[in-house]
């Protein structure tokens, strides 16, 4: 988020299991969607349809919802979404576009390039952001950088089986999107150069050292760390961030639980724990008995894994 180097943007991210978008679809004459909410029914057939005139193809698939992601919650659903289709479009019509075809064609990863990489592959990812020369001139999020292209992919790290993942992922409060995300990142850039050399210092000379040697404690640090500079640290002074301050103690007074980041703009927060000492069911009760003695926002506890893998898709045909 800078620019004097000749690039902007740049992502550090983690795959994880749950939330996840999961569905069965098959072949029919139309669109036909069974399950999920209304308005998640509305939102996929929309993302079908946008995506089958990317694909040049008729609309006509058949899908069942299992799962879904939420949005506006810092998970990455509308990437997510959209790949899934494209996917499952390109499998129903026997088009055999490659995954890295299907990405280009999302035209997501303008800004951050996490997400299309968290489909492909899975794991703990590092992207080299976008060329000023070439590609972007200007900062703005994905949605109004649709035609930027993708950027480099630094590093994929498997992230370890034993280090659990507990998040919490309010109830009503959400993060930033559309025009409101894009007021924000105009207001608040470019970030001082310094900043930005000592954000990429913690992750190069902390975090990824304690990733490579297992130590959970430093890296647990080295994501609080990343809290309180650079780009993060204006997205936790935002005003309506004070409701989540109460949440982020709560983190750091469960024991058991290592760091505590903001997912993106918000609101989803998330922690880390070592599934060899703590039970995914205690590490959830000892953070909810601490945000209910805090009285903080109502929201779900949920602990999860992170996902090594990538997208997974089982013939249905």
């Amino acid at each position: 988020m800078n620019g004097e180097s000749g690039r902007v943007d740049g992502s550090l991210g983690l795959s994880i299991q749950h939330p996840g978008f999961s569905f069965e679809f098959g072949p029919h004459e139309r669109i036909e969607i069974n399950g999920g909410s209304q308005g998640e029914q509305k939102l996929i057939a929309a993302e079908i349809a946008a995506s089958c005139e990317t694909l040049q193809v008729k609309p006509g698939i058949q899908i069942s919802i299992g799962q879904t992601i939420p949005s506006h919650q810092g998970l990455g659903s509308g990437t997510q979404i959209r790949l899934a289709i494209l996917s499952a479009l390109n499998k129903r019509f026997e088009l055999n576009h490659s995954l890295e075809e299907l990405c280009t064609m999302s035209t997501r990863g303008g800004t951050s390039g996490i997400g299309i990489n968290a489909f492909q592959n899975g794991g703990l990812l590092i992207d080299g952001g976008h060329s000023v020369n070439s590609q972007k001139k200007s900062f703005a999020p994905s949605h109004f950088a649709t035609k930027v292209g993708q950027p480099p992919l630094l590093m994929r790290a498997e992230f370890p089986k034993t280090w659990g993942i507990v998040l919490f992922i309010p109830s009503e409060h959400r993060g930033l999107s559309g025009q409101e995300e894009l007021d924000f990142m105009l207001d608040n850039t470019p970030i001082p150069l310094v900043e930005v050399q000592s954000v990429s210092h913690l992750v190069l000379m902390l975090l990824l050292p304690a990733l490579r040697e297992l130590d959970l404690e430093t890296f647990g640090l080295s994501v609080d760390a990343i809290q309180d500079v650079g780009w993060k640290r204006r997205h936790w002074n935002r005003p309506d961030m004070a409701l989540l301050r109460s949440v982020k103690s709560a983190f750091s007074a469960t024991i058991g639980i290592h760091g505590c980041g903001l997912s993106s703009t918000g609101a989803t927060m998330f922690g880390f724990f070592d599934s060899n000492e703590f039970s995914d069911e205690s590490i959830a009760d000892k953070l909810i008995s601490e945000l209910e003695e805090r009285k903080t926002l109502k929201g779900q506890v949920l602990c999860t894994r992170a996902n090594n893998s990538g997208m997974q898709l089982d013939s249905v045909f």
